[in-house]
């Protein structure tokens, strides 16, 4: 294990004064007038020419990649290199769906970097969804305001709130399912999206990042229910992804003898608090792994009681702080199984630590140990 090699509150701290700086003289880009801001239902016409149902390919096969803390800003040289980077591995992976976890566009007048973005993947036909982080509404747009511009995003599957879902807190909680081909209405494999929103309130919290609240793991509950019901009360496999890590990724990493595939340089930046999300996880006991963004020098999977928590590598620019190469995480999934691999692809075009979870795991983790 290595430890956290630089003070993440002073690089927070000097990058906000940076981006303060940084206000005079940007893009004349008017969130209020973008067409973005579009009705939901005028939204949804708009993408039924692109969105599809994902679903297995012929060969059984369904990879995503997972960007995470792009930070992308206006700046020359900020994040040139961050796209050079997604449009490598986008070329070399040629996944059927991308995720972006988090802290993607950190800059004013954010609507011409997020199409610049997500038009990597939607100029290639690949579907994508959002998951918000802490930074992507800190400068002049409200979280709302981000989501609204997300949902009108040419490619992507993230839905405007519906009215079943607008008492739970935050944006980017969404249910994705994944058919078992296409054309089939059966489904396979489930995504969880979850917003562990921004930033809390707390007077004396020992950190400032937000929890996942408790009406967000009821929803949760309520649809994992509903699915297991829809399938003869068989929960259907399934990843949940964010952008802040559970409090158990600290416990797991801190458990003696516990294997970890990958790097863990900092030590993990989490609540002041356990939202219990995991608890559920174990309970509804449909998935498999759950994986994050936000510590850019983290990019380990482990196993912990049977789920598998793991990391994205850092995609960003470099105005972000970074010790690893930049690169992606790529998952791939099976069609009829509960297990998956998962690598990351570097910025170089070489592989690193693939794995199959949970078999690369079983021998450490008491979850799958034979019982006496």
């Amino acid at each position: 294990m290595q430890t956290e090699n630089m003070n993440r509150r002073r690089f927070l701290k000097s990058a906000a004064l940076t981006a303060g700086a940084l206000g005079v003289g940007m893009p004349a880009l008017s969130i209020e007038k973008d067409e973005n801001e579009k009705s939901g239902k005028e939204l949804l016409e708009r993408k039924e020419s692109f969105k599809k149902k994902l679903s297995f390919n012929k060969e059984g096969k369904f990879r995503i990649v997972q960007f995470t803390d792009i930070h992308a800003e206006y700046k020359s040289g900020i994040t040139e290199h961050a796209f050079d980077i997604m449009n490598k591995v986008l070329d070399i992976e040629k996944p059927d769906f991308v995720i972006y976890t988090g802290d993607i566009v950190t800059d004013f007048n954010p609507v011409a970097l997020w199409e610049k973005v997500t038009g990597l993947a939607y100029s290639r036909s690949i579907p994508f969804a959002v998951v918000l982080g802490n930074h992507d509404s800190e400068r002049d747009a409200s979280r709302e305001e981000v989501y609204n511009i997300v949902v009108g995003l040419k490619g992507c599957l993230n839905e405007p709130k519906k009215e079943s879902i607008d008492q739970v807190f935050g944006y980017t909680n969404q249910v994705i399912p994944i058919y078992e081909s296409e054309g089939s209405n059966k489904k396979s494999f489930i995504f969880y999206l979850f917003d562990s929103n921004a930033l809390n309130n707390m007077p004396y919290a020992s950190r400032r990042e937000d929890w996942i609240r408790s009406n967000q793991i009821e929803w949760y509950v309520s649809q994992s229910n509903r699915l297991a019901e829809e399938n003869g009360r068989q929960p259907y496999p399934a990843l949940a992804f964010f952008h802040i890590p559970l409090i158990e990724y600290n416990i797991a990493s801190n458990t003696p003898n516990q294997k970890m595939v990958g790097w863990r340089i900092e030590k993990e930046s989490l609540p002041p608090m356990n939202s219990g999300l995991f608890s559920a996880f174990k309970k509804c006991n449909d998935v498999k792994g759950v994986f994050v963004g936000h510590d850019h020098d983290n990019d380990y999977v482990t196993l912990y009681q049977g789920i598998a928590l793991g990391y994205g590598r850092f995609s960003g620019g470099n105005g972000a702080y970074h010790t690893l190469c930049r690169g992606a995480r790529v998952i791939e999934l099976t069609r009829g199984e509960e297990s998956f691999e998962t690598w990351t692809r570097l910025e170089t075009g070489r592989y690193l630590n693939r794995i199959t979870v949970p078999q690369t795991f079983i021998s450490d983790d008491p979850e799958y140990r034979p019982k006496p």
